[in-house]
């Protein structure tokens, strides 16, 4: 993971300003590029250790963690991308924390790339952890580069990446369906 250099992003936001005609010495902008910067590292930088990706017991079957919210960049325009993301997996041995795969799509999401990418990036990255090649990644995103130019329209892009066991589109159907069912049980309140 590339070091975030904030005083060049601040250096990069001031001339942004300065393009588009917002006095520097108006209060309200006074702070803009060093807000700029700090949003910049908090979003692409990752905090996560060998710690947080501890392993737990046996089981065997299968496991689906569903609509994992995580926000990144597009690679185009630098604008907004808002994922949902569904992980499914076949253990071979142990099972990790779910809340690992959570942190495993919070890591990936962390440099600007093509959804298509992350993807793909991350089905490598959950086969790695959870040490089985059978891995279903299913990613949604709905990219600003479309809502706010261009073509002005909201739209979901869908990717998935498949892996070992969940090449065969009975076992990809069994996932969507528990992907569905869980999107009609009811909600943690947090």
């Amino acid at each position: 993971m590339p070091r975030i250099d904030k005083e060049k992003i601040a250096v990069g936001v001031r001339l942004i300003l300065e393009g588009i005609g917002v006095p520097l010495d108006d209060p309200n902008f006074a702070e803009t590029p060093q807000r700029v910067a700090d949003f910049y590292e908090e979003l692409l930088s990752s905090k996560l250790t060998e710690e947080d990706y501890k392993y737990f017991s046996k089981y065997g079957d299968l496991v689906v963690v569903s609509g994992v919210r995580a926000h990144g960049l597009c690679p185009h325009h630098l604008l907004p991308v808002e994922y949902s993301v569904d992980i499914a997996y076949i253990p071979r041995d142990n099972v990790v924390g779910i809340s690992k795969l959570v942190r495993v799509v919070l890591e990936e999401v962390k440099f600007p790339k093509l959804q298509e990418k992350f993807t793909e990036d991350l089905a490598k990255k959950v086969a790695d952890l959870v040490g089985s090649d059978d891995v279903l990644v299913i990613v949604r995103g709905r990219h600003y580069c479309m809502v706010m130019r261009g073509v002005k329209k909201d739209a979901t892009v869908i990717t998935t990446a498949a892996r070992g066991r969940f090449k065969t589109p009975e076992l990809r159907l069994e996932v969507i369906r528990v992907i569905e069912l869980s999107g009609q049980l009811p909600q943690a309140r947090v």
